[in-house]
């Protein structure tokens, strides 16, 4: 076929030649049709007026032969050049074989108006096609060079008139080849003009006028610019999704159809849930089943819908510039993230779904879908053959049996019948080149379709899971295999295949990858290789680990706190195992799928709200999500969009995202990550979040079930006389360390090279805003000597402020050193306790530090501890505290013997003797001189005291109680106290008058009067970070005969469940001490409504975390929330900052204060908090005083005068609400649960 398109013209067997000459294009026909005539006048002219070649629209995309250049008239054209004055063009014919396309398959694209030099009688008055730019359009118009290359291409086509509005302009059409209509047409070397047609996309006129030629040139022409959309922040659009709109109407599904409505109606369909689901849950119950049955199909995110300028519709990939006339689309992910809001029900949420669907199978993929009728020997049963159509066709029949069997009908042939015709397939086998395969291998993999939903959530909600199903369902609904045990092996696949649910922890599910260096260790421990000795590299099957979970084609996976999976490298044999499970229904459950996606309301949590506020939760809600809709985070939004694209690509594996190379790949980095400028592609992240996310918005939950309201204050104390040592002796330590350092090279401790101690030192000065003893007398001896001698030193190049700050820090170091409080505190890691009226005769034996001055004398809370127990063994005596003198002796020598060997067992320990002090290379120094001179040039201060954990605390401390060193022994020992209960004394014993009135600690002191005040009534929360803390409170509890339990991470797991159950469950257990890092998520502590934290928290995301642990679904009391701070401290400083950071800036400070530039200042330049003279002479201005006495004997801890009552409620701006006791209650339960506590706990422990 001969065409006019390229160099050269051919046909039938004649050899092709080169015929340059110069076309005559008369418009005296409106039409401008061409046939062989015109070539005629072409072959014997010679001067004929020339002008571009046009041809009509009506004429065929590609000039065909046989209407232009006939064959049989081809031999009489001879290659001759013609020559014109006006214009010459060099025309080529080429023979481009089967690409031969009409002007349908493109698309009208846009238009062009523009000036031309080309007289008025030279350009058509209707359109007509060119084959190459116009002359008309200038050289250096940004479009001719474009529009060459794409014509070249054959990508664009042209057509040109006269502009009907001005005479000296032209108007051209351009028409480009849609992608879908090119593959397979135009070879790949033309396809490379992308950026060509970009700027083409970029520049058009798109207005219908201009495309008629009926305006003039519009300088403000526009082209096909991205549609306005709002550049809002990802935590904005997260929070303004739809909220869940199910449709059974468009379910195809009967079964599914009927499930959602029995959802959406509140009548279930299948019974064995006993809780009414709230509206919301409902929906979101409802809309979980119809994405899993019915996914829509979506256009692909990648495309824009575009109209162009004739009305029609295409869809432009704007990144990689393609267009496509048809619609591109696929099917929704099967399955999704559920990411209602913390509190809201997730858990409920999904085992309502499970229920509902109870008995309905996986489908066969298509791809393993033949071979499946069974060949039988002869022919089978009508029963046998139903049952293998229905097991094949993954048709629902358990709910329908067990409802007859219920009713009384016994069908068991035909269950056993269904059952052993359950659906099967088989994966064939892939073997390697030259590999060995047994006959086994050869047949392929056989799975087996399991109705059972696979549920994985950390060890830690294992037991939360099943609380959850024990409140809201009856015990038979479910059958449920519960897999936490690290050590018990799977059941084999058979058996699985009898459960609905298989609940197995994320610790427990990791070990089914055969890598996993526990279960190679197992299968080496099991099984012997039997291969020669001289084969190294063995790979028998023996040796290789299979889990039954791969064995089976599961209906649903469940991943619980779904958000740890997002990280690309964690949980690698997680992963693994995940790649190589079969299901058809994968979700993930998290209300924060990525850190910084969270609900509004989570993020309020951490704001301060005072009670009588004028705006109620919503308004604020609205107030803070509109406060942050334009504050884009790049930092942090790269991080959450790479996260959740980890979550969508390698577990939900969502096309187009998760499409292989070779099948339309589409990168999630190149098309929605942000870069790192803030562009982002808005409309593709949307698309997907909307094609996953199932989340109400908080407006639409608050109208079904409002929470309780939640009032965040800061309490701002006065820090005791300790407290004030404390932290200034940090601050000594740094002090010191600047100026002898003279602040530079490694010997300073903010030099890069010391980072890593500088965190810890950062770390462990906050904690000291509550208590610290970790500074030795000799430690700070020793500081206070090196900056003496420096500050004698005449070569010294001290600064006049320097000088004035060392002998600041000389003068604090003084201080401690003469206090013998300080000093027997800091000896023996003891909580300074401040005792009114302890027994004269034995007051001296108990003390750490005994005073005459009204006779208040510090003891220790493990002195006090054991003088306790002593009156309780005693209370029945005469004297109670007959005796007391002596036993008091006998606690010391036995301390002192106990700090002894503490300090023995310190000084051999190879890992204690000799400590890498991490400032000097290489540098080794004796743990007892860490605050000598070091340098070999300078004798600068070190500052490795401050670095230290305060490991004394708890080991010393429950020594004598607990024969244990160690912080995590201690820990464990004590996570659930129960003392001796209080004594019964008679109103006149003198042992009635003993009271606690105050402590070294200004926050342990506000903190024992709110716990006495309210723990009657409601319970408590107490966040600490540092175990040491938690020691000291719990200590201190124990003294007041409040009962509590510990929720830290040296507990075992199965224990801190137990623990969870009795606060939740029970009215023993009032106070609830939990480390920081273990609140994060999913736990549901809605039984307490007083929330404490005893140092203010870095990061505003995690204590809103830790907010709702409490403040969530189930809560029926308003939740108060108290931080503690101290006046004028660091503290002060830390929260000020973080009232005003950005989110970027706290993403950036998220591991450290130190990243934080303003933080970073602010600890160099911390000054001392001044002490006055009264303090440092007045023990009783040291103490932190207690507004509530507390005995220390007997019943009379809680029996608390009226005015003392009324007087600290003056103090309180938050409700107290009911604080009269309600004894008879709590004392029934109390003596129940105290009678079994200890046995309930080590049954739990063991059969967990």
């Amino acid at each position: 076929m001969l065409v006019v398109r390229g160099q050269k013209i051919s046909g039938g067997n004649r050899e092709s030649m080169e015929l340059p000459f110069l076309i005559d294009a008369c418009t005296s026909s409106d039409e401008g049709l061409y046939d062989v005539d015109l070539l005629s006048r072409l072959q014997k002219s010679d001067s004929a007026p020339l002008a571009e070649l046009i041809l009509s629209p009506n004429v065929p995309s590609s000039i065909d032969a046989e209407a232009v250049l006939p064959d049989k008239e081809s031999s009489s054209i001879k290659a001759s050049e013609v020559r014109s004055p006006t214009n010459r063009v060099r025309l080529k014919l080429e023979n481009v074989g089967d690409r031969r396309l009409d002007l349908k398959d493109y698309l009208p694209l846009g238009s062009l108006n523009f000036v031309t030099a080309v007289p008025e009688q030279h350009l058509p008055k209707r359109w007509r096609e060119t084959v190459r730019p116009p002359n008309a359009l200038p050289d250096d118009h940004p479009l001719f060079e474009p529009l060459g290359h794409l014509m070249k291409a054959s990508l664009v086509r042209i057509f040109c008139r006269r502009n009907q509005t001005s005479d000296n302009s032209a108007t051209i059409r351009v028409y480009v080849l849609p992608d879908d209509r090119a593959l397979g047409t135009l070879p790949k070397t033309l396809r490379k003009n992308r950026k060509e047609l970009r700027v083409v996309m970029d520049l058009v006129d798109v207005t219908e006028d201009a495309w008629n030629g009926k305006v003039g040139i519009n300088p403000e022409a526009k082209g096909y610019q991205p549609k306005l959309i709002e550049d809002d922040s990802l935590f904005y659009i997260f929070n303004t999704l739809e909220s869940p709109g199910p449709n059974p109407a468009i379910v195809t599904n009967d079964a599914a159809r009927d499930v959602m409505n029995g959802l959406l109606e509140g009548v279930p369909l299948i019974p064995g849930l006993k809780t009414k689901l709230y509206p919301y849950q409902e929906r979101s119950a409802a809309m979980m089943v119809q994405r899993e049955v019915n996914p829509v199909r979506m256009l692909d995110p990648r495309l824009e819908t575009m109209r162009n300028p004739v009305g029609a519709s295409f869809y432009y990939d704007r990144e990689a510039c393609t267009l496509l006339s048809e619609r591109q689309e696929y099917d929704e992910a099967v399955g999704g993230i559920l990411a209602e809001t913390m509190g809201y029900g997730k858990t409920l949420i999904c085992l309502a779904v499970i229920l509902q669907t109870k008995g309905q199978w996986p489908r066969i993929h298509p791809q393993y879908s033949l071979g499946l009728h069974p060949i039988r020997p002869r022919v089978a049963s009508l029963m046998q053959m139903t049952a293998a159509t229905i097991g094949r066709t993954s048709i629902p029949w358990k709910s329908y049996f067990e409802q007859l069997s219920f009713e009384g009908d016994d069908f068991q042939s035909c269950v056993r019948c269904l059952m052993d015709n359950a659906g099967r397939y088989t994966i064939p086998s892939t073997v390697k080149k030259h590999a060995r395969k047994s006959d086994a291998d050869s047949q392929g993999k056989p799975i087996f379709l399991s109705s059972a939903t696979l549920v994985i959530v950390p060890a830690n909600l294992v037991h939360q899971w099943l609380q959850e199903y024990k409140i809201h369902f009856e015990e038979t609904s479910l059958s449920l295999l519960i897999i936490d045990d690290l050590h018990k092996p799977i059941p084999p696949a058979p058996e699985l295949r009898d459960y609905d649910v298989i609940l197995i922890s994320k610790a427990r599910f990791e070990r089914e990858s055969s890598s996993h260096e526990a279960t190679m260790k197992a299968m080496r421990n099991q099984v012997s290789c039997r291969c020669p000795s001289e084969i190294r590299e063995c790979s028998h099957p023996l040796m290789q680990y299979h889990s039954p979970l791969k064995d089976l084609h599961f209906l649903r996976l469940i991943v619980d706190e779904g958000h740890t999976f997002a990280s690309t490298g964690a949980s690698n044999n997680v992963g693994k195992v995940l790649n190589e499970l079969h299901v058809e229904r994968k979700w993930i459950v998290s209300g924060t799928p990525t850190s910084g996606l969270m609900g509004v309301e989570v993020d309020m949590a951490a704001m301060e709200m005072l009670e009588g506020a004028l705006s109620t939760n919503a308004e604020a809600n609205q107030e803070a999500l509109e406060a942050r809709r334009k504050e884009i985070a790049i930092v942090q939004e790269r991080k959450d969009i790479e996260k959740l694209g980890n979550l969508v690509v390698k577990f939900l594996q969502v096309k187009p995202w998760a499409n292989s190379k070779q099948n339309d790949s589409a990168s999630w980095f190149r098309y929605v990550m942000t870069s790192k400028t803030g562009a982002r592609n808005i409309t593709s992240l949307k698309r997907t979040l909307e094609s996953l996310v199932i989340r109400h918005r908080v407006e639409d939950v608050e109208m079904d079930r409002p929470l309780p309201p939640l009032y965040n204050k800061v309490v701002h104390l006065e820090p005791s006389y300790f407290d004030k040592l404390s932290i200034n002796i940090f601050i000594l330590v740094l002090a010191a360390n600047a100026i002898t350092s003279e602040r530079v090279d490694r010997d300073y401790m903010f030099h890069q090279s010391n980072r890593k101690p500088l965190d810890t030192l950062v770390r462990n000065l906050r904690q000291s805003g509550f208590y610290w003893t970790g500074f030795s007398a000799h430690e700070v001896s020793e500081t206070v000597r090196v900056s003496t001698e420096y500050m004698q030193n005449e070569d010294n190049s001290l600064s006049a402020e320097d000088q004035a700050l060392l002998q600041m820090a000389l003068n604090i170091g003084m201080t401690c050193l003469a206090s013998a409080a300080w000093r027997s505190f800091s000896e023996q890691a003891e909580m300074g306790i401040f005792v009114k009226d302890f027994p004269v005769p034995a007051s001296e034996a108990w003390a750490l530090c005994p005073s005459s001055k009204n006779r208040r004398i510090i003891y220790g809370t493990t002195h006090l501890q054991l003088a306790q127990k002593y009156i309780a063994e005693h209370a029945y005596a005469s004297n109670p505290a007959e005796g007391l003198f002596e036993a008091g002796i006998a606690a010391k020598k036995q301390r002192q013997y106990v700090l002894f060997k503490a300090a023995e067992s310190e000084s051999n320990s190879p890992s204690k003797q000799r400590v890498r002090t991490g400032s000097i290379s290489g540098q080794v120094v004796p743990s007892s001189t860490i605050l000598a001179p070091y340098g070999v040039h300078k004798k600068s201060v070190r500052v490795y005291t401050a670095l230290r954990q305060n490991e004394g605390t708890n080991s010393l401390s429950s020594s004598l109680s607990q024969q244990s060193t160690g912080r995590k022994s201690a820990m464990k020992s004590t996570s659930m106290f129960h003392s001796s209960s209080p004594a019964v004394l008679e109103p006149d014993s003198p042992l009635a008058k003993t009271a606690l009135v105050g402590t070294a600690s200004a926050k342990l002191s506000y903190l024992l009067d709110r716990i006495a005040l309210l723990h009657l009534n409601e319970k408590i929360i107490v966040f600490y970070e540092g175990d040491h803390i938690a020691w000291y409170i719990a200590q201190v509890l124990e003294l007041i005969h409040v009962k509590h339990l510990i929720y830290a991470k040296g507990i075992a797991v199965s224990l801190r469940a137990s623990y969870l159950e009795w606060f939740n469950n029970t009215e023993t257990y009032r106070v609830l001490l939990m480390d920081l890092a273990q609140a994060a998520h999913g736990l549901n502590v809605a039984s307490a409504s007083r929330i404490f934290f005893v140092n203010p928290v870095w990061s505003p995301s995690i204590e809103a975390q830790a907010i709702k642990r409490a403040h969530r679904i189930g809560q029926t009391r308003p939740v108060y929330v108290e931080t503690l701070v101290l006046k004028n401290t660091f503290e002060e400083k830390l929260l000020d900052r973080r009232r005003v950071m950005t989110t970027d800036e706290h993403q950036q400070a998220a591991k450290s204060l130190l990243d934080d530039t303003a933080m970073n200042d602010a600890i160099k330049n911390l000054t001392f908090i001044p002490l006055s003279s009264l303090e440092i002479q007045d023990e009783e201005a040291q103490m932190a005083r207690l507004h509530i006495p507390q005995a220390v004997f007997g019943h009379s801890t809680n029996a608390l005068s009226e005015d003392i009552l009324s007087s600290n409620k003056n103090h309180d701006s938050f409700d107290m609400g009911n604080v009269e006791p309600q004894e008879r209650k709590r004392k029934a339960m109390f003596a129940l649960d105290l009678q079994d506590s200890h046995e309930t706990a080590k049954m739990t422990a063991k059969r967990r």
